[in-house]
């Protein structure tokens, strides 16, 4: 073969070569298009449409990122407004009067349970009564320091603060309090209630307690509360890793106590006085504060309980409350709102005696006047026992004459037809003494001392009963005897008189009453606008830092070209400082069933208010909801069009180019076929 012949076959061989890689290229390029939709991923390839396709494309992605970001709000708006329509709903539904009443409801009293019935018995008349507060009234007796023997200073406290005294002696005509013995409350939540009480005894000291309740407001109180911990809880949701309702606080949980107040606290000393040896103690927080009353201190609560309050504001380390006392009342209250305490408080009085009087015997009958009889008077003969007395112990003689049961005589004229009716009627006569104060003081401390002064008692009977009793100084045990003796017209009768006695063993049993007052109304001013805003008491760094900025700060996002939207409500907005105000006046009425209307109108006032300003807020965040829906929906009809707009530049007929792809792959087939029968070709065999 001549080298030119060679020469032309191996440019053959390069040529198809060529065609072969040209193929493979434009079968690639054909495959890359069918796969990308696009007619060329090389901006190169779109000459003069090239700045056109980068806008374009630059457009979609602002478009996207838009959308982005609504997407990234919408939900956080969304439970924001699932939220507030929580709370729209409570503020609603608060104005039912199924819920909150126009009335407080009857009070409801129990029966008093009196300590010892023989020396104090009382009852409550609850029609006659005015009360003011859930309390447990405490009703104590004393022997008077002023009034006549037979005479009590009656205190009546109600352990929130509140107290009143007035000396009652049942051997007088009532006051006219309208039946029973009114007792007007002074001081504390519970003060101008007015307790009507009726005695059935009242001979020596003790006491009688008795509670008030108002059912109706007591529940309503309880669903209040659980209202206020709903309301808690909503403006503590949280949304992921943020709390929805704290600004850009997003960290903190932004709502403490929504019942939130210095706890006040009050320590009442029931009665009014007390016995050497008695010991009170009161525990803060499980720290004891106690006095034992000695022989030379003054006898009354007022001097325990300022002793008292003096060892716990000199307390160390220092208890964070503030303590006063005034009329045997102690006052606790925490200087820092956030901060609760608990007081316990117990009385261990002294040792009492149990004293006790012998049953009378008649030690002498009475006999018939000379010269047909002796003419012997009766004599009946008693005596006190125990070895010293207490304060407030009774003792009490009665001298009956007559029977009974045949007050006039009738029936024993009736037997004695021949016996004139000269007889005097059925009389009791009756004689107390009450060891006061001022006895014991004075020595009236045994048994002898005391027969002396009920010895003095008997002498001040009136009218004088027809016996007399033997003088002072023959000691404990006394005699009685009569002014005559047998009465010769009625032989039958030979006793002249009957007597029986008894004591009452009085004891001061001082008692303690703790209470944590009830909830009470918030100022409702109108505070000065500072900026920013101070923080609400319900804030939870409310008493860490009053302002923080970040509080009140709002999200924003951009949602368009130069349009950016503020979204979200802060837990400080005024709507729900109104609703959490509302809540909390309708938590005072219930906790003062005595201002009950008042504080109720109060509360709806606010409700109403409340709910205006809570759909208020609730409209802005609905509307925010809805531009962002809008945004959203505009950007994706906009983007839609911005992809058909691209692809009308870059993108490709499918049917087209899957068909130029079919026939460029069968070109490339049949040139690889050719390619395969010169596959022994070679230069070396065109040169050889």
């Amino acid at each position: 073969m001549s080298s030119i012949t060679q020469v032309s076959s191996y440019a053959k061989y390069l040529g198809l070569v060529r065609n072969l890689t040209n193929g493979q290229n434009k079968v690639d390029t054909l495959s890359e298009q069918l796969t990308t939709g696009k007619k060329s991923t090389d901006l190169n390839a779109y000459g003069a449409e090239t700045q056109k396709l980068l806008a374009l494309r630059a457009e979609l992605v602002q478009r996207e990122a838009y959308v982005q970001n609504i997407n990234t709000a919408s939900p956080r708006v969304k439970a924001t407004d699932t939220v507030l329509n929580s709370l729209e709903k409570l503020a609603t539904d608060w104005q039912s009067s199924n819920l909150m009443p126009f009335q407080p409801g009857p009070a409801t009293v129990t029966s008093a349970f009196n300590s010892n019935p023989d020396a104090l018995k009382l009852t409550v008349n609850g029609d006659k009564s005015t009360f003011t507060q859930n309390a447990r009234y405490t009703v104590t007796s004393t022997p008077s320091k002023d009034g006549v023997n037979g005479s009590f200073d009656v205190t009546v406290t109600d352990g929130l603060g509140g107290k009143t005294t007035r000396t009652i002696n049942l051997k007088t005509v009532p006051p006219s309090d309208g039946g029973g013995y009114n007792f007007k409350i002074d001081g504390g939540p519970g003060g101008g209630a007015v307790l009507n009480l009726s005695f059935d005894q009242l001979t020596a000291a003790s006491s009688s307690t008795f509670n008030v309740s108002w059912p109706q407001a007591n529940d309503m109180r309880d669903r209040v509360e659980g209202a206020l911990r709903d309301i808690q809880q909503l403006l503590n949701e949280q949304f992921g890793d943020r709390y929805l309702f704290a600004g850009s606080r997003y960290g903190t949980e932004p709502v403490g106590d929504l019942l939130a107040q210095p706890q006040s606290t009050r320590v009442t000393l029931n009665g009014s006085m007390v016995n050497t040896d008695d010991y009170f103690e009161v525990s803060i927080d499980g720290k004891p504060f106690g006095y034992q009353v000695q022989p030379g201190d003054p006898k009354t609560v007022t001097f325990v309980a300022s002793t008292l309050n003096s060892l716990i504001q000199s307390a160390n380390p220092k208890l964070p409350i503030i303590a006063s006392t005034a009329n045997g009342i102690i006052s606790l209250i925490s200087e820092d709102q956030s901060r609760t305490f608990d007081v316990q408080a117990r009385v261990q009085n002294s040792m009492s005696i149990d004293n006790s009087m012998t049953a009378p015997t008649t030690t002498q009958a009475a006999t018939l006047p000379a010269p047909a009889g002796t003419g012997l008077k009766q004599i009946d003969s008693f005596a006190l026992t125990g070895d010293g007395v207490d304060i407030g112990d009774t003792y009490e003689i009665n001298v009956t004459v007559g029977d009974p049961d045949d007050p006039f005589n009738r029936k024993y004229y009736s037997e004695h037809p021949d016996e004139p009716e000269d007889l005097p009627p059925y009389q009791q006569y009756t004689v107390r003494y009450t060891v006061t104060e001022k006895d014991y003081n004075n020595g009236v401390t045994d048994v002898s001392k005391v027969a002396d002064m009920l010895r003095a008692e008997f002498t001040k009977t009136s009218p004088v009963p027809p016996v007399t009793i033997d003088p002072a100084g023959n000691g404990s045990t006394i005699q009685l005897t009569s002014n005559s003796t047998m009465d010769p017209n009625h032989p039958s009768r030979v006793q002249q008189f009957s007597t029986s006695v008894r004591a009452v063993n009085g004891q001061i049993d001082n008692t303690i009453s703790v209470a944590t007052l009830p909830s009470q109304a918030d100022a409702l001013t109108d505070l000065p606008y500072v900026d920013p805003p101070d923080l609400p008491f319900y804030d939870s760094e409310y008493m860490s830092n009053r302002k923080n900025s970040k509080a009140w700060d709002k999200a924003a996002v951009t949602i368009d070209d130069g349009q950016t939207l503020t979204y979200g409500v802060t837990s400080d907005d005024r709507a729900f400082q109104k609703l959490v105000a509302a809540f909390r006046m309708a938590h005072v009425a219930a906790s003062n069933p005595g201002k009950y209307e008042e504080y109720i109108t109060k509360s709806r006032e606010l409700m109403a208010q409340a709910k205006d300003e809570v759909r208020s807020v609730h409209s802005k965040v609905a509307s925010d909801l809805a531009t962002l829906e809008e945004k959203k929906t505009a950007h994706t009809t906009a983007s839609a069009t911005v992809v058909e707009r691209i692809a009308g530049i870059e993108g490709i007929d499918e049917t087209e180019v899957a068909a130029r792809l079919r026939t460029s792959m069968n070109a490339l087939e049949a040139a690889y076929t050719v390619a395969g029968q010169r596959q022994k070709l070679s230069l070396l065999n065109y040169i050889s």
